[in-house]
């Protein structure tokens, strides 16, 4: 395995390698192997916001074929939003740091925790947890939002806009409360009062809601791998959403795979409109095991039956584990993913490296 420090140079690779030609899921079952792992620089070393040193808490990444986009699940101090990015130059370089995005839509929105890209590349999604909400006030709206915009070539342009099922609403609160009730049960069968998206994906026309946890409220939930569905359409350059909300699979990884360490929820959901797939990452979080997190595939028609396939390490056969939180991933090539971690604020390790808090980690698996 090569340990090395996120390049610029790497990013260019990463976009150069995007158009190869594409292996067949039937190739995942040989399994995978990791082959660079590295830290990432979000930022200047020492950032500082109301008196405190910012971490990089990096919980999404996208490459949309012309820029590599990345979003921290924490908020930025002065007008900088919580999304940043690496342009692809026609000279073939990067710039020296990546470039932070300052539209209001960003800006103002919080909590990020997926990117999604629809099949035909010309519209990219960024998902809020959707895991708070204040009755009686809108203060906390803006963790309730699910952003899309056309996808071109200068992220400073974009005009993103927020999906809504409600008259007046700024962020996406209907939506919210579409979800709430999606997923009400026996136990709450007005809605559940507790939820958390972390995963996100789009095809054509449906967009796909990866829960990671639900229960009656922030400290008293149930960890889930529980994907939820909905249809949509484009009318110009508007989503409209329907109501027309359906489980798609709620799978117990645990008893899925008895030997993997417990409990492991969703933490990323991707479509691959190249192998026709969807990816899933698992993650743990517990005092004394952070670092656990394993890399799954599966068809649509497989999710709804309840199967993931787990991917193995190709040279020892056994699951293919990352040591760090992994929260998303997005493909980088023909044979490649790209996955980004969010360590928290711990300081975590790769070989003799030690994240500092301007950093993330982030790991490539090839198949």
């Amino acid at each position: 395995m090569k340990i090395s420090r996120f390049s610029y140079a790497s990013a260019l690779g990463f976009l150069l390698l995007f158009n190869a030609c594409q292996r067949p899921a039937s190739k995942l079952q040989t399994g995978g192997f990791i082959v660079k792992e590295g830290f990432i620089d979000c930022f200047q070393p020492g950032l500082q916001a109301s008196g405190r040193e910012v971490w990089c808490e990096a919980s999404a990444v996208l490459n949309d074929g012309t820029s590599l986009l990345m979003a921290n699940d924490k908020d930025m101090p002065a007008t900088d939003a919580s999304v940043f990015y690496w342009a692809y130059a026609e000279t073939g370089t990067f710039g020296s740091k990546p470039a932070y995005l300052t539209q209001n839509l960003f800006k103002t929105s919080q909590k990020y925790e997926d990117f999604a890209l629809s099949p035909n590349r010309k519209t990219a999604f960024l998902t809020t947890a959707f895991d708070r909400v204040k009755e009686g006030s809108n203060e906390w709206d803006s963790y309730n939002a699910l952003l899309y915009w056309p996808v071109g070539s200068n992220p400073q342009t974009i005009q993103p806009k927020a999906v809504h099922m409600a008259t007046g609403e700024k962020f996406s609160m209907g939506l919210r409360k579409a979800l709430s009730e999606a997923l009400r049960s026996t136990e709450f069968p007005n809605g559940m009062p507790y939820f958390k998206v972390e995963g996100f994906a789009a095809t054509n026309d449906k967009l796909y809601f990866g829960i990671r946890e639900e229960g009656k409220k922030f400290d008293d939930f149930k960890y889930k791998a529980k994907i939820l569905t909905a249809s949509y359409h484009l009318t110009g350059d508007s989503l409209v959403l329907h109501p027309d909300f359906q489980t798609l699979t709620d799978i117990d990884i645990a008893a899925l795979e008895p030997t993997l360490p417990k409990p492991l929820a969703l933490s990323c959901l991707e479509f691959d409109a190249k192998r026709n797939l969807f990816w899933v990452l698992t993650s743990m979080e517990s005092e004394t095991q952070l670092n656990s997190a394993y890399l799954w595939w599966a068809t649509e028609a497989e999710l709804k039956s309840g199967k993931l396939h787990l991917v193995k390490d190709r040279a020892t056969g056994q699951p293919l584990k990352f040591t760090h939180k992994a929260e998303d991933l997005t493909p980088i090539g023909a044979n490649q993913l790209l996955v980004i971690h969010d360590d928290d604020r711990n300081r975590t390790k790769i070989g003799d490296q030690t994240r500092q808090p301007h950093q993330a980690a982030y790991t490539i698996v090839e198949f």
